[in-house]
């Protein structure tokens, strides 16, 4: 995700805002509809201008973004269109313009966009690392990895962090989380099927001997 591709109005009810996934990130390829409560859009502005501004900064100041060899690839954004489609116009380090169908741009291709900040360029990409650079795909396993081992040596003593994981007793495996991104996906999932399940049992007044009737003619999702 790119920072202004981050929802920043409301719907009508005021509790949610409206975004889209581009078609070329979802394996699907195909563009997705997402919903994002005001809170939690509070939370990553505050990232944005906290922790990810240090990292700007700090990349800027030790000149990363001019060093590294494959910065000969940076596209400079100097305006984004709106219409029938989202349009990324950019200039490179050359001075060659060009431009995106946004819809169109994959992972790859988006952790070379770069925008004018108020200290020089700096990524477009939202979520980036220590360093400053985009936080790539494959990154995030290594982030649920670092927040396992920190819950394991809050919660477990030394004699049983030695023991691997599998070969783990089920008590002891039971007072540590072992996240990973495709189980905080699924858990996500399985969260917003059971809520849709229950507004809709609200919305239409169905009891439980309408929903067991139902689910017994169409099956149980």
């Amino acid at each position: 995700m790119l920072t202004f591709e981050v929802p920043s109005r409301p719907l009508r009810s005021g509790r949610y805002c409206h975004g889209e996934v581009a078609r070329a990130l979802p394996r699907s390829k195909r563009d997705r509809t997402f919903y994002a409560s005001v809170e939690s859009l509070c939370q990553v502005s505050t990232y944005a201008e906290s922790e990810r501004a240090w990292a700007v900064a700090r990349a800027q100041a030790q000149g990363r973004y001019e060093k590294l060899p494959l910065m000969r690839l940076m596209r400079l954004i100097t305006k984004v269109t709106t219409g029938r489609t989202t349009t990324v116009h950019w200039v490179d380090r050359d001075g060659v313009q060009g431009r995106y169908d946004l819809n169109l741009l994959d992972w790859r291709e988006r952790q070379w966009l770069f925008v004018e900040g108020p200290q020089g360029p700096e990524p477009a990409w939202m979520w980036l690392t220590e360093q400053g650079l985009p936080m790539l795909p494959d990154r995030w396993n290594t982030v649920s990895q670092q927040a396992n081992q920190r819950c394991e040596q809050a919660l477990l003593t030394p004699q049983e962090r030695e023991t691997p994981r599998l070969l783990r007793v089920a008590e002891i495996r039971g007072r540590v989380p072992c996240a990973t991104p495709h189980s905080m996906r699924h858990s996500m999932a399985l969260y917003m099927l059971i809520l849709l399940n229950e507004l809709m049992d609200k919305k239409y007044g169905l009891t439980a001997a309408d929903r067991r009737d139902f689910a017994q003619l169409y099956g149980d999702p």
